[in-house]
């Protein structure tokens, strides 16, 4: 609108000069006036229309140049939102790794401080052991070996106060140096009772079963019985245990053993008779 008014107007401004000449002054230096002028508009009319595609061309350019900074900044506001959600998960995940490892060195210290008590405790029963010890052999170093009476009283003195391993050997000696006296099958029996105490049921049942072979008669026979079923239960040989439980058990006198041996086996679910097998009817 601009370009065409202003050539509009120059193009007025030419036709009135050639109205106010008159034809008297009309010469040649007006025409020659004319046609320069009328070029000069013509050169005139060409630049502006060129400014005018130049301008067109340049506002082309910014307008996608401000199209690409818009989406620049759009990419730009996206990229920082998923930082942001990112920064977000990174530090919910920090934090709950740290609560965690909180908890893990809270149950490590817990565990430090019992370890370190029952250490505490174990250094004490060992102090406590080590004394017993040497008061033991302080007391077996003033016995005389070659006294059944002495031998007996100090090994079951032993086994009294829960030091199996002392008594156990005490017995052994007894039954090795004695294996003629009354009370040398007691010496037996008491050995086989120090293993099952020390939880050596193989050796105890075999030390029980050297008590029924050697002295049948023995008045710790029963009570081997008894204790030799309880040693193969702690084994796992269920069959063999309940066979001397119903040994023991069937026996017509009463004692602390028979009685025993009955609850043993009611513990288990089991009768005291074994079952007869049922034989099958004929057929007539």
């Amino acid at each position: 609108m601009r370009r065409w008014r202003f050539s509009h107007g120059l193009g007025l401004t030419a036709i009135a000069l050639l109205l106010l000449s008159s034809p008297s002054q009309a010469g040649k230096k007006e025409l020659e006036a004319i046609a320069k002028l009328q070029a000069e508009v013509l050169v005139l009319q060409r630049q502006l229309r060129d400014l005018q595609e130049s301008f067109d061309r340049s506002q082309g350019q910014w307008l996608a140049l401000l199209g690409q900074l818009g989406e620049n900044v759009a990419t730009l506001q996206r990229t920082l939102s998923a930082l942001q959600h990112t920064l977000s998960e990174t530090q919910t995940r920090t934090s709950g790794f740290i609560t965690q490892m909180d908890s893990r060195l809270t149950a490590l210290e817990t565990h430090l401080r019992t370890t370190s008590e029952r250490l505490i405790q174990l250094h004490d029963r060992i102090a406590t052991l080590s004394e017993q010890l040497a008061q033991a052999q302080r007391r077996t170093a003033s016995i005389d070996p070659t006294d059944p009476i002495q031998l007996f009283s100090a090994a079951y003195g032993e086994y009294l106060k829960g030091n199996y391993e002392l008594a156990l050997d005490q017995f052994r000696q007894y039954v090795q140096r004695f294996p003629s006296l009354e009370t040398t099958d007691n010496a037996q029996y008491w050995v086989g009772e120090c293993l099952y105490s020390l939880g050596r049921y193989e050796e105890a049942v075999a030390e029980f079963d050297t008590l029924l072979r050697t002295y049948p008669q023995s008045d710790k026979a029963l009570a081997a019985r008894l204790k030799k079923a309880l040693a193969l239960l702690e084994l796992g040989r269920q069959e063999e245990a309940i066979a001397e439980l119903r040994a023991v058990a069937r026996q017509p006198v009463p004692s602390s053993e028979v009685n025993a041996a009955r609850q043993r086996l009611q513990q288990l679910g089991v009768p005291i008779e074994e079952p007869r097998p049922t034989t099958p009817r004929r057929r007539r």
